[in-house]
């Protein structure tokens, strides 16, 4: 099936690219919004609620904003807001007074549960019915190496998931 989007010509398939990338993202994020709406919860909270969902211990706000590509200012803004609602807990460290640690709630986790239904059984869906598996590990590989190309070239601060993070909950799975 053809494209109804207008697919430009620049004459530079790296413009071409950035352009058909932005596309994409624009049109994934846009169904997204809506099912996070549905949910009452924003993009960026969706962010941390997965991340938090992921850990086995509770996390600093710190921690947060490197996992999730965030400042730290707007991931302690976003937990203010979060934790208003019912969805996590600061709580103080038990060694150190001054650390302070975002714990999931249960409202939160429910949550947690319904966003990944929503959004990642959507994706997965659509990742399926548009490529192949081959095309997904392709896909995967030069999407990491972008990201990982951007991150060095805007000399972002991030920090690899630590040990407390679970992962086989955040990366795919093949039937």
């Amino acid at each position: 099936m053809k494209s109804r989007m207008y697919d430009w010509d620049f004459d530079d398939p790296y413009s071409d690219t950035w352009v058909m990338l932005q596309q994409t993202w624009e049109a994934i994020s846009g169904y997204l919004q809506g099912e996070l709406a549905e949910l009452q919860v924003t993009w960026a909270q969706a962010d941390i609620l997965m991340i938090l969902s992921a850990s086995k211990t509770p996390l600093t706000a710190t921690q947060i904003a490197a996992y999730t590509f965030r400042s730290p200012q707007s991931v302690s803004e976003l937990i203010g807001r979060m934790e208003s609602a019912g969805y996590v807990k600061r709580v103080r460290g038990v060694g150190d007074q001054r650390v302070v640690k975002i714990r999931m709630m249960t409202k939160g986790d429910e949550l947690a549960k319904r966003v990944r239904q929503g959004g990642f059984v959507y994706g997965s869906r659509l990742m399926k019915s548009s490529l192949s598996a081959t095309e997904v590990d392709q896909l995967n590989l030069l999407l990491r190496k972008l990201r990982d190309g951007i991150l060095r070239e805007g000399a972002l601060k991030t920090e690899p998931l630590p040990d407390v993070v679970d992962r086989p909950r955040l990366e795919r799975r093949r039937p």
